[in-house]
């Protein structure tokens, strides 16, 4: 990856250990703009907390994050302003469900970003259209299958206008049927640019999407590449039995 472009997120020695239990062991990773980097390996390897390490939902016992030079594991660090600039997408949807789509996209711009309710009306409807459900605007999420509440769950990480979005496992949740929509919304994004860490086992969109693959066992990244080089020509034999039992 080449330096000129802008460097997103930088780790550095990034340990994580929950009482005894080690479960991140040193990593060091950087993530430049527009990059797609996907997170495969076993269950249990640390790709989700190595994640929610990177916006402080789980607090790093050693070492070093910078997103975008800001040192997120210092204590001067305000971490909320920081985490504006970052979408979070989990397996479970998070809609309040007392608020319609509409009403949940809108919520944070206007309560965080301080953005009038007529600009947050007219761009929750702008992405509700990008993720194909503009008709559901004054829908509850109850009344929304599960991909549509994923689709909406991604309008309103976007609604912040963030400069990068990560991805934990959007699809697990869902039926066979409804992963296809989300993981449609998920490709059109990597193609306009946008900065995205993704966990995931779903190799169709990994192979399409990622232009990168990072390869988690034990809390180690045992292995890196490009999706031809990890998919096609697995070195590690971790990695080699992890893709046999889900390709």
């Amino acid at each position: 990856m080449g330096e000129d472009r802008a460097l997103m997120i930088e780790v550095i020695n990034l340990h994580k250990y929950f009482k005894d239990h080690h479960v991140l062991k040193g990593l060091n990773q950087k993530v430049y703009k527009s990059e797609v980097v996907a997170m495969i390996g076993p269950s249990g390897a640390g790709k989700s907390t190595f994640l929610r390490c990177l916006n402080r939902l789980e607090e790093p016992s050693l070492g070093k994050i910078l997103i975008e030079g800001t040192d997120i594991t210092a204590t001067r660090t305000d971490i909320n302003k920081v985490r504006t600039e970052i979408g979070m997408v989990f397996q479970s949807f998070n809609l309040f469900p007392h608020l319609t789509a509409l009403q949940n996209i809108k919520l944070a711009p206007i309560n965080v970003r301080r953005m009038s309710e007529k600009d947050a009306e007219e761009r929750g409807r702008q992405l509700l259209k990008k993720v194909g459900l503009q008709e559901k605007a004054n829908a509850y999420p109850d009344q929304l299958s599960g991909g549509q509440q994923q689709r909406v769950a991604i309008a309103r990480a976007l609604a912040m206008q963030p400069h990068m979005i990560f991805f934990d496992e959007p699809t697990s949740a869902l039926d066979p049927e409804m992963i296809r929509e989300v993981l449609d919304v998920m490709d059109n994004l990597a193609k306009e640019g946008m900065t995205m860490l993704v966990v995931s086992h779903e190799i169709g969109f990994i192979r399409e999407a990622a232009t990168r693959i990072l390869v988690l066992a034990d809390g180690c990244i045992i292995e890196e590449g490009t999706p031809n080089e990890v998919l096609k020509h697995p070195q590690h034999s971790r990695t080699q039995d992890f893709l046999s039992k889900i390709v």
